[in-house]
C-alpha cells in the first residue's frame, strides 16, 4: 500500500502545442488549450489529516510486523512437530512401549503412578 501511494502518477509526454496549431484551421483554440493546461497546479497534499494517517499506519505496521514475526515462529514449531508426527507414524507398527516411553516420559511416571494405586481402569 506503501509503495502504490508513494509512486508518482503517469506521467507521459507533454504536449506539443506548437504542432497542434500548425495542423488547425484555429490555433486561437490551441492557444486556449495551452493556456488552460499549463494553469492547472497541483493542489497541496499536506493536512493534519494526512500526518495522522501516516502515524497511525507507523503503528500498524509494526503491529503487523510483530504478527508476523510470531507467526513465522509458530510456523516453526508447528513444522517440527509436524516432523515429529511423521516420525512417528513412519514408527507405529514397530515402536515397543519402551522406545515411546523414552520420548514422553511424563506418560511412563503416569501410568507408573496409576499402577501402583491400583488404578487399571478409569472410566
Amino acid at each position: 500500500m506503501r509503495e502504490a501511494v508513494a509512486r508518482e502518477a503517469y506521467k507521459g509526454p507533454e504536449p506539443d502545442f506548437a504542432a497542434m496549431k500548425k495542423d488547425t484551421s484555429m490555433p486561437e483554440i490551441v492557444d486556449e488549450f495551452e493556456k488552460a493546461y499549463k494553469g492547472v497546479t497541483k493542489p497541496d497534499s499536506q493536512s493534519p489529516e494526512i500526518d495522522a494517517l501516516k502515524q497511525s499506519f507507523v503503528g500498524l505496521e509494526a503491529e503487523a510486523k510483530a504478527h508476523a514475526q510470531a507467526a513465522e515462529k509458530r510456523i516453526a514449531e508447528l513444522d517440527l512437530e509436524l516432523k515429529n508426527v511423521e516420525e512417528q507414524r513412519a514408527r507405529l507398527s514397530t515402536i515397543t512401549m519402551d522406545e515411546y516411553f523414552e520420548t514422553n516420559p511424563e506418560l511412563k511416571k503416569e501410568i507408573d503412578e496409576k499402577i501402583k494405586n491400583d488404578k487399571w481402569f478409569e472410566v
